[in-house]
């Protein structure tokens, strides 16, 4: 009888159902199986539990009016759930702030319709945290600190915002909101940092769409995943991550589309798709196993920009329509370039700086104003550029340096115009022009020296400058106003032009 009577007095228990006006309820629970029911249903609902100790349990309902929640557990098997408004035709200035601590921690709230605004805040152990909120005044803000943490947040309609902020170990976050002005910012890692096993995944829908997810850097970052998808309106992403397995993916469908990319260190890699109109891309990638791809297509004001710095570089750009502009930025390592621009206001700009450089350009299959430069400085360098098919106002410039050079540049009609500068080491160049304005110049300076040139038909003109070393020159120009000049300076030369009418 005597431990029936202890073990009765520490197994707390509470239920409170208030049902309409001025309700208010405070529930205080300290040790042992803890457990509140709270139900409250119309008017001026307030509700406050607090469970300190062992098996927390905590249910409020609230209904309609001006409800508010506060839950606060401190340890051990915690669990709380906040229904405001939720289902029937429930509603109001709905608000909730759950706060655990320690140990099995869950949360789940949800607001249906009116003032929504939510705060979750977990700090130990295996924490986990979903709120789902639905119309009007969305806010949500969930902060989690360490251990499994997990959070799940979905907005639906109206003035959406969630803000995540997850600080160490198995971290994950998924949100999705769906229409008006929203905005989302996930942080894996806090601004003292420490992040693990990160994982983020965004999915907005339509209006003022803005996201931001960044997996913390300078020490904190570790197996970074990040995916974010945008459909309509005022798209704008922007992913920093900054160390360890870096993957990033971005979506984005239709408006005012941008996004932005940065990853810093180990295994990066970066694609990002943009669908329709205004698009803006920016990929920055640092070091270590880098690649990146953009597609801009389906037409309007594509514009890409990647810059990669080191170790094992490779970009594929692909844009398909309208005002087109790439420019492509890499600096060392096994580089490798590919931008190929189908039609419109075409342009194009690549550098690569050093080791096995490559690179790449396609412009217009179907046409228009084409524009390209190349420039390479060291090591194996390799360049192609081809303007073709309905090619329209081309022009090509390619500049390499040092190394083992090689260059081909085809232009197939319009205003053709190409330049080619090969300074040092095993230079070859080959430039085709077929229809129209042609004109090229060539100028290959010291070691293998070998040119190329041939111009079919309409107003051709080519120059080629060979300077030293084993000089071989090759022109062949076929229809219409010929001229060319060769002039060889040094060492093995040879040089043979056939011009016909």
């Amino acid at each position: 009888l005597m431990c029936g009577a202890v073990m009765f007095a520490q197994s707390n228990t509470s239920t409170v159902d208030q049902t309409g006006n001025g309700n208010m309820s405070d529930v205080d629970q300290t040790g042992m199986l803890n457990i509140s029911d709270v139900d409250q249903l119309g008017d001026d609902n307030d509700s406050d539990v607090d469970q300190t100790g062992q098996r927390n349990n905590s249910i409020v309902d609230q209904n309609g009016s001006n409800n508010e929640s506060d839950v606060t557990s401190t340890g051990n098997d915690n669990t709380s759930e906040v229904l405001q408004g939720y289902f029937g035709a429930g509603g109001d200035d709905h608000v909730s702030d759950v706060d655990q601590t320690g140990n099995d921690n869950y949360s789940f709230v949800g607001q249906h319709g009116n003032a929504n605004d939510s705060d979750v805040d977990q700090d130990g152990d295996f924490n986990s945290s979903y709120v789902s909120q639905i119309g009007i005044m969305n806010e949500s803000d969930v902060d989690q600190v360490g251990d499994f943490n997990y959070s799940y947040v979905s907005q639906d309609g109206d003035d959406n915002v969630s803000d995540v902020k997850q600080h160490g170990n198995s971290n994950s976050s998924e949100v999705y909101q769906s229409g008006d002005n929203n905005d989302s910012d996930v942080h894996q890692g806090g601004f003292g940092y420490i992040s693990n096993d990160n994982y983020s995944y965004v999915s907005q829908n339509g209006d003022g769409n803005d996201s931001h997810t960044d997996q913390y850097g300078s020490g904190g970052s570790d197996y970074n995943d990040s995916y974010v998808n945008q459909y309509g309106d005022d798209n704008d992403s922007d992913v920093d991550q900054d160390g360890d397995y870096n993957y990033s993916d971005v979506y984005q469908a239709g408006n005012d589309n941008d996004s932005d990319v940065d990853q810093d260190g180990d295994y990066n890699n970066s694609m990002v798709d943009q669908d329709g109109n205004d698009h803006d891309s920016d990929v920055d990638q640092d070091g270590d196993f880098n690649y990146s791809e953009v597609y801009q297509y389906g037409g309007n004001e594509n514009d890409s920009d990647v810059d990669q710095d080191g170790d094992d570089n490779d970009s594929y750009v692909d844009q398909h329509g309208t005002s087109n502009e790439s420019d492509v930025d890499q600096d060392g390592d096994y580089n490798y370039s590919v931008v190929s621009q189908l039609g419109d206001r075409n342009d194009s700009d690549v550098d690569q700086d050093g080791d096995n450089n490559g690179s790449d350009v396609y412009q217009g299959y179907t046409g228009n104003d084409n524009y390209s430069e190349v420039s390479q400085d060291g090591d194996n360098n390799y360049s192609y550029v081809g303007q073709f098919y309905n090619s329209d106002d081309n022009d090509s410039f390619v500049e390499q340096i040092g190394d083992n050079n090689w260059s081909v540049v085809r232009q197939e009609g319009d205003f053709n115009y190409s330049e080619v500068l090969q300074d040092g080491d095993y230079n070859i160049s080959e430039v085709s022009q077929y229809g129209n304005d042609h004109t090229s110049y060539v100028t290959q300076d010291g070691f293998s020296n070998t040119s190329y040139v041939d111009q079919y038909g309409m107003t051709q003109w080519s120059l080629v400058n060979q300077v030293g070393d084993d000089n071989m020159s090759n022109v062949l120009q076929t229809g219409n106003n010929h001229m060319s000049t060769v002039n060889q300076i040094g060492n093995n030369n040879a040089s043979s032009v056939t011009q016909s009418n």
